[in-house]
């Protein structure tokens, strides 16, 4: 397992992936530091899983936010969400005391009411299913329809840290532990991902500096 200090967790690149990650949100720039201050720290004996299972989290919620914080072309979360619409089923079946789902026969007659409500069910599962990947390829590519090698990684490394975050995942299938190696080699898919678009921004501004210290001159000499 790696023994980094701190100071050799957040070495110079990280320290601009998170420069940017500021600039753009910092509430996402505060995942990514707290992930890698955890990162820092040495694995322990006693709590590792709850160790692996907080960087996963701070690192899934860098992956949820950064479409949104970095691409234009990114799609909003449905309103309501699948949650919130599960969450009025019971009380729509309260209003119907006498409506058996579990009839034995292929048709199954139920109020317009409660078909609608299943219809925008099933809708808003399909979107959020497809808004994971549509946004990564937004972010990665700039297209949400795209398909590249790179979106099939990036979506690895979500899941990965997914199955992590909960303990009533991997944690309790008895699957071992992930290294701070595979740990730290699902993080660079990220910070590589903000690199290249931090990279572009800072060209982009120095080349803008550079811009407005031309026009200036002009101004001065024609003053």
């Amino acid at each position: 397992m790696l023994t980094s200090t701190a100071d050799e967790i957040f070495d110079k690149r990280r320290q601009r992936v998170f420069a940017f990650l500021k600039h753009r949100s910092s509430a996402l720039a505060g995942m990514y530091r707290a992930g890698l201050d955890l990162l820092a720290a040495a694995p322990l004996n006693e709590g590792e899983n709850a160790r692996v299972s907080v960087i996963c989290h701070c690192m899934r919620e860098l992956m949820n936010g950064l479409p949104s914080a970095m691409s234009d072309a990114s799609i909003p979360r449905p309103y309501p969400s699948s949650g919130a619409l599960i969450r009025n089923l019971p009380q729509l079946l309260t209003e119907h005391p006498g409506l058996d789902l579990e009839l034995d026969q292929d048709l199954i007659p139920v109020p317009r009411k409660l078909a609608q409500a299943l219809s925008a069910l099933t809708s808003t599962v399909t979107k959020e299913q497809g808004r994971n990947r549509e946004n990564a390829a937004a972010l990665l590519t700039g297209s949400p329809s795209a398909t590249h090698p790179v979106i099939n990684q990036w979506n690895r490394s979500y899941q990965f840290f997914v199955g992590w975050t909960h303990l009533d995942r991997n944690h309790e299938s008895g699957k071992v532990l992930p290294t701070d190696e595979i740990l730290v080699s699902h993080i660079r898919v990220i910070e590589d991902v903000v690199e290249v678009r931090a990279g572009l921004f800072f060209e982009n501004l120095h080349a803008l500096k550079d811009l407005l210290a031309e026009i200036n001159e002009v101004t001065e000499d024609e003053s």
